[in-house]
């Protein structure tokens, strides 16, 4: 985690900026999450943003990995699901297989995120 959270602070703005030039502008990216938290800050440096957004998905994910279910307050809940095992087949051969079991994440959103969504949607139909 550490070697990450150096490896954004070596980076310079300027090759930040150059990143976010090819970047899809429907998706929100880590590098935008940063920008969003330097900017509401006074006190935190780009790059300390930066390495703070890194640090939380960091953790996130190691406590996934963990097999714990991570639940975030009015944004909702990545949760670990157990898939059994299951034919499966191929969609090039036709050929039956069976596919192993395996642990996926499953994102639910909480009620208060689907309601400002379904908000959102209607404001922009």
């Amino acid at each position: 985690m550490l070697d990450r959270a150096q490896e954004v602070e070596d980076r310079s703005p300027e090759t930040l900026d150059d990143e976010d030039a090819n970047a899809d502008r429907s998706t929100l990216t880590r590098r935008d999450l940063a920008r969003s938290l330097f900017a509401a800050c006074d006190r935190l440096a780009h790059r300390q943003a930066a390495a703070l957004v890194d640090q939380v998905l960091e953790e996130i994910s190691e406590t996934l990995i963990r097999g714990e279910n991570v639940t975030l307050c009015n944004f909702g809940k990545f949760v670990i699901v157990e898939k059994k095992e299951r034919k499966g087949r191929n969609p090039r051969t036709g050929d039956f297989a069976l596919v192993k079991p395996r642990k996926v994440v499953s994102f639910r959103a909480s009620k208060y995120l689907k309601a400002l969504v379904s908000k959102n949607e209607t404001a922009q139909a």
